[in-house]
């Protein structure tokens, strides 16, 4: 199974830059401090994120000049020309591009940042975090690994089912400049536009306190845009298409699968039994589940999907899954309505962005 950390990249997009926001109106990081010192805010938390953050501002490379270098190998040449292809092709999908992916930073090897996120163990209820400005959300970022592993160790002691997991990108929504990463250019040609294109939606639409619905938004338009990208740049009958095309068929078959999961434990926990009771139904409902994923496991292309074999029931984990991969089908909906013109997709995901209900809104189109 593909457990890409890029999709636990929302880590800025809301505990920092919903602190940092004024900064693009000319605000610094001394006033941030100086207004962080005046509420009741970790003012710990949140300066190690203004830490982590001008790190990457201010250590950060001009593409560019990278590629101008003689030194600069073929290949990281290659892969800055497809930023750019992705960058050209995002545009016309109707997303805002802004200067972002046009500087480079290197992350040594190691993930830019670690997200927390937490649950109940009878109860599909996230934990939230109250933040400045964006309100209650159900993550927290940290770009200290130490730090998270504290804050995710307090979750465990307390009694909640929590996962933390590295991040491999991340979006500012646009209130600053996101760079390439170096972990980004790993990718193959289709995971780097699917990801870009994922992070480029957050900085074209966001929600205000919808995390499912800005996340869902995003994995649609990354694989269904990467896919576009791909007969685009490459031609229709690439074998980048073929090798896309099964990994989004793999996806598609697991999310039906883990919907029928998510589905059995939520009765489960519906039905008002006492906690100790839930807790011992819902791993045996897990284990069945896992035994009959195993017989479903040669219809998958990717075999790395045995790994779900290994997951142990965590409802932070089910939840993060289904945040990432709600109600698809309902964007695909709007997209065919559109006779799969994404730049008019698009237009209507920002219109029901505004709405108090978005997923009513969508409906409200696709009928």
């Amino acid at each position: 199974m593909n457990n890409r950390t890029k999709n636990q990249h929302v880590f800025s997009a809301t505990t920092l830059v919903g602190s940092l926001r004024q900064m693009s109106n000319g605000w610094t990081f001394f006033s941030l401090f100086c207004l962080l010192s005046f509420c009741s805010c970790d003012f710990d938390y949140y300066g190690h994120l203004v830490a982590g953050q001008s790190k990457i501002i201010l250590e950060r490379t001009s593409v560019a000049d990278i590629i101008a270098l003689e030194t600069t190998s073929n290949s990281l040449r290659t892969q800055f020309e497809l930023v750019g292809s992705i960058l050209s092709f995002a545009k016309d999908l109707g997303l805002n591009t802004g200067d972002s992916y046009q500087t480079f930073y290197d992350t040594e090897g190691e993930p830019i940042s670690w997200n927390i996120s937490a649950s109940p163990a009878d109860s599909f209820s996230p934990y939230s975090w109250q933040f400045p400005i964006v309100g209650a959300l159900p993550y927290k970022g940290f770009f200290s690994k130490p730090r998270a592993e504290k804050a995710y160790q307090q979750l465990v002691e307390e009694g909640f089912d929590a996962i933390l997991r590295p991040v491999s990108a991340y979006s500012t929504l646009g209130y600053f400049v996101d760079p390439l990463l170096s972990t980004m250019l790993n990718d193959s040609p289709d995971e780097l536009a699917d990801l870009i294109l994922h992070e480029l939606t957050h900085g074209t639409i966001f929600a205000e306190g919808h995390t499912d619905y800005n996340e869902s938004l995003a994995t649609f338009v990354g694989q269904k845009g990467s896919l576009l990208f791909l007969a685009y740049h490459f031609g229709p009958q690439t074998e980048h298409i073929i090798s896309a095309q099964h990994k989004r068929t793999d996806a598609a078959k697991f999310r039906q699968f883990m919907g029928q999961v998510v589905s059995s434990l939520d009765s489960l926990y519906a039905m008002g039994l006492p906690r100790s009771e839930v807790l011992v139904k819902r791993v045996h409902i897990f284990s069945l589940a896992q035994e009959d994923f195993r017989e479903t496991l040669p219809n998958y292309h990717n075999a790395n999907y045995i790994f779900f074999l290994q997951w142990k029931i965590n409802n932070a984990r089910l939840l993060s899954y289904r945040r990432y991969h709600n109600r698809l089908d309902l964007f695909e909906a709007i997209y065919s309505r559109e006779r799969e013109n994404m730049s008019k997709s698009m237009a209507i995901f920002s219109i029901c962005s505004a709405n108090d209900d978005p997923w009513k809104c969508l409906e409200s189109y696709a009928d």
